[in-house]
């Protein structure tokens, strides 16, 4: 089975297969903080989704972002399933884009899975994205 082999790259061969294998110990949130009041960053947080830990369903750990108001959308790794066999690759990055700032986080979760650290900060440039919008 494919959740056994630990040499087979990230990610697995078939939706199937990532159903079978091992249940998640831990999940990442981005958090935000837009329309609330609240003067702080956004922040990825790390809840402890093991039942048979003590912090289960508790956040572990909060990694603000350095800037305020970026409103964090969603995330992706940095190797996705595709790279399943591909002994080389790792998803030990967790990219964060914003939607209203134009900054990309790319978050060390390979380092230490439980407390996550800003590993680089991309500033998309508006004219380089101007192209969305023209159909090209």
């Amino acid at each position: 089975s494919s959740a056994k082999c630990g040499a087979c790259g990230p990610g697995y061969k078939t939706p199937l297969d990532a159903m079978k294998g091992p249940r998640e110990e831990i999940v990442y949130l981005p958090c935000i903080y837009r329309n609330t009041g609240i003067e702080k960053p956004d922040y990825l947080a790390t809840v402890d989704v093991d039942p048979k830990s003590p912090h289960y369903c508790q956040v572990i750990h909060r990694l603000p972002m350095p800037n305020l108001r970026d409103e964090l959308h969603h995330s992706g790794w940095n190797t996705c399933s595709s790279s399943f066999g591909d002994v080389t690759k790792k998803r030990n990055r967790l990219l964060l884009p914003s939607l209203i700032s134009s900054r990309i986080y790319v978050v060390d979760v390979g380092t230490d899975m439980r407390a996550p650290r800003i590993h680089k900060v991309c500033l998309r440039r508006l004219q380089e994205m101007s192209h969305l919008g023209d159909g090209n």
